[in-house]
């Protein structure tokens, strides 16, 4: 993972044709170093991907410029446009979905991904019908 400065950001945005992520950490934060791990094996599993990092600490321009307002903060960019942002611990697999379905159209045209709709469990409704027919009929008939 290469290190992001303030003298060297223009250089390497210029030089990304597509994906890149950048997270922006800071030395005394406990969260970015429970981060690493996770942020190694994102960089593992995507090797055609490259990860950058930015110390605010030591950048606060670039931290300005971002935006950045909590670390740990992974933003996902192309084009020197920022596409999608995480803050905070984050499990891999979000990190993940994000490289998977970033040129879903969905994403594309509105900043979010589109959750799947969620199908109504017929065997649970139907059980809970079953239980408070009985009940009516328990109560009717007693």
């Amino acid at each position: 993972m290469k290190e992001v400065t303030n003298e060297n950001f223009e250089e390497i945005v210029n030089s990304e044709k597509g994906l890149f992520i950048i997270k922006f950490f800071s030395d005394t934060c406990g969260p970015c170093k429970t981060m690493d791990p996770v942020i190694n094996l994102l960089e593992e599993k995507n090797p055609n991907i490259n990860i950058y990092k930015v110390n605010t600490g030591l950048n606060p321009e670039l931290a300005e410029h971002f935006e950045i307002r909590g670390v740990p903060t992974v933003i996902y960019c192309e084009n020197r446009e920022v596409l999608y942002q995480f803050v905070g611990l984050t499990p891999l697999n979000d990190f993940q979905y994000v490289i998977d379905n970033i040129n879903d159209s969905h994403f594309r045209e509105t900043g979010d991904f589109k959750l799947p709709e969620k199908k109504a469990d017929w065997i649970f409704i139907g059980v809970i019908g079953l239980i408070i027919t009985v009940f009516l009929i328990l109560f009717i008939f007693n």
